[in-house]
């Protein structure tokens, strides 16, 4: 219970997670001739250069361009949001240290922060998708809640690595090298049925694969997800937001003792 006061206590500090969003909105793209145009041209480019190499090998994927782009826009903004989050509280000591506010907002606003270029790189991927003969329905009144399941993900898996990276500071090389396995154990570049079968299971629970899958079977294939890939997507998603939560907290006051 204590848990859930000190989530819903959030809400007295929603102006400075407003300001801390908007500050790290605009550093990231500080001196950048394209500014915001780059959360678009990332996963584009990726697409491009990607399709041109394994278009030839995987010729059983329809339209393979937007399977391609529809797992960067997932897993791009997942890696985006953990790896800017790592270091969250460790960048802030001088601010933890002057002034008394919730510090699990730090990690939370990196996560709402690369939220932002996930609204843009998705709507991109639609109008894409318009042009490349993706059939626009109402189904996609759904992608909202694929999205808004991964941002709560996001931000459990945030949590914790930005605590623990308080502790060990090897935390981020680690998690670059795990980052890596994930995408490529992730059926984003390749079709789930070229692996073999008895490993299929283990694929599918793939919380990230559950969400492009889920993206993919509304825009790519145009039907309704099974009310399995709904509760997935919940389950996931809360889950790993209880866990961040509840690890932060219990980690908070010691950070003190490694600034």
């Amino acid at each position: 219970m204590n848990y859930i006061k000190r989530v819903f206590s959030l809400r007295k500090y929603s102006f400075l997670l407003a300001q801390l969003v908007r500050r790290d909105f605009k550093i990231k793209y500080r001196g950048s001739a394209l500014g915001v145009l780059w959360s678009v041209l990332n996963p584009l480019l990726n697409m491009i250069v990607l399709s041109i190499v394994f278009n030839q090998v995987f010729k059983a994927v329809g339209n393979y361009k937007m399977y391609l782009l529809s797992g960067l826009v997932i897993f791009n903004f997942f890696s985006e949001a953990t790896n800017s989050a790592i270091g969250a509280v460790i960048n802030n000591f001088g601010l933890i240290t002057k002034v008394y506010f919730p510090k699990i907002i730090l990690p939370f606003s990196k996560t709402l922060s690369s939220g932002i270029n996930l609204v843009f790189s998705v709507l991109v991927f639609l109008i894409l998708g318009n042009i490349l003969g993706l059939k626009a329905w109402w189904g996609y009144l759904l992608i909202p809640y694929v999205l808004l399941c991964l941002l709560i993900f996001s931000s459990g898996v945030s949590f914790i690595l930005s605590a623990l990276q308080v502790f060990f500071r090897d935390v981020q090389y680690l998690y670059g090298v795990l980052l890596t396995i994930w995408m490529y154990s992730t059926p984003i570049l390749y079709p789930i049925d070229i692996i073999p079968e008895n490993l299929i299971a283990l694929f599918k629970v793939n919380p990230l694969y559950i969400c492009i899958d889920f993206l993919r079977q509304i825009t790519l294939e145009s039907i309704i997800p099974p009310i399995q890939s709904f509760l997935y997507c919940a389950f996931w998603a809360l889950g790993s937001f209880v866990v961040g939560v509840v690890f932060f907290v219990q980690a908070q006051d010691k950070f003190i003792y490694y600034s």
